[in-house]
């Protein structure tokens, strides 16, 4: 009895060592509790990093209807056999703060699938989140402007046009291509557009292709429609404005910006702002494709091909034809440029 007695007690005291070793070691957790007793000072209940906002930020302007969000990636802060699979909330908010779109996405990029309003400063923010419910903390809060509604647009690679064509031809899936000195597209717009943006995509010319008609050819034009009657009319009219590629410099450009008089001093106001550049960092392949955009306002304009800076100048009178043309080459001038093929011509307001 007394043998049988320290048996039983020898195995109450390995039970007991048993019990204590597993309460001192406890399985490592697959996640941390999502419990609000564990929750950090920010209600964050899942130890992870804080995804950092890519783009667009900045009260960046966004130049197609498309809201693509992106953010860097995160890991979590503990260890486990089987981590869960990290996923990421995104959330965008409208001026008024109201959340107009949420989304629980697999990857770091997320495609608002919300409306949201034209022209409106939005601004989002993410998370890292795992399927137990639990979250991380949120990024910085980041910011964006949405498309502005175009006054003109005009893709020109389906084979027609929203404007008034002169000669020229469409070329499947590429664009309207003009085929003569006198060949353009006329944009009438009843009102002037004074503080806005014009972009367009134009490939297949080299430089200096003004040199054999002893020409600077013209891109785009820009006056009052009765400025376009003929030679003179354009040349005095107090609206003139023109994109130039100089024939004289494989390099060279040129803008005639007059906004409401005709005076032939550079800078003048109103008057002629003009700049005459023999040498810009562009070079003119007709295997490339240029990206032209055009920005102007009431305190000037600036101008830019494939994102670098070409031309700018400063104003103190708006631009402002009422009717307004836009027109793609420069026909009162039979200056526009042979075989050059135009799309993705669009016209919005700041």
């Amino acid at each position: 009895m007394k043998l049988r007695s320290l048996a039983l007690c020898g195995v109450s005291a390995l039970v007991a060592g048993a019990l204590a070793c597993s309460s001192a070691n406890p399985a490592a957790p697959v996640a941390p509790a999502s419990s609000s007793a564990n929750a950090a000072a920010d209600g964050s209940t899942l130890k992870s990093g804080t995804p950092g906002p890519l783009s667009p930020t900045n009260d960046l302007k966004l130049t197609t209807a498309t809201v693509a969000l992106s953010v860097s990636g995160v890991g979590l802060q503990f260890a486990a056999a089987n981590p869960p699979t990290i996923m990421y909330r995104f959330q965008v908010f409208n001026p008024a703060g109201t959340m107009v779109d949420d989304a629980l996405v697999s990857g770091t990029n997320y495609t608002v699938a919300k409306t949201l309003a034209d022209n409106t400063r939005h601004t989002w923010r993410s998370r890292a989140e795992v399927q137990t419910g639990q979250f991380g903390p949120w990024s910085q809060t980041a910011s964006f402007v949405t498309l502005d509604p175009a006054v003109i647009d005009d893709p020109l690679t389906n084979g027609k046009t929203v404007g008034a064509q002169v000669g020229g031809r469409f070329v499947a899936g590429q664009g309207w291509q003009s085929l003569s000195l006198t060949d353009g597209i006329n944009y009438d717009l009843p009102t002037p557009c004074s503080d806005c943006r014009l972009v367009f995509d134009a490939t297949n010319f080299g430089p200096q292709e003004g040199l054999p008609f002893l020409k600077d050819l013209k891109w785009v034009s820009m006056a009052s429609p009765p400025e376009f009657t003929s030679f003179d009319a354009f040349r005095d009219g107090p609206w003139k404005m023109h994109l130039v590629q100089r024939a004289d410099f494989p390099t060279g450009m040129e803008i005639v910006w007059r906004n409401g008089r005709n005076n032939e001093s550079a800078g003048a106001d109103p008057g002629d702002h003009r700049i005459k550049a023999n040498s810009t960092p562009i070079t003119f392949s007709s295997s490339q494709v240029y990206h032209f955009q055009l920005d102007w306002g009431p305190s000037g304009y600036d101008i830019q091909v494939n994102g670098i800076d070409v031309l700018s100048m400063g104003w103190g009178r708006p631009y402002a034809p009422t009717p307004m043309r836009i027109e793609i080459g420069c026909i009162p001038r039979a200056e526009s440029i042979i075989g050059a093929i135009y799309r993705n011509f669009r016209l919005t307001k700041h």
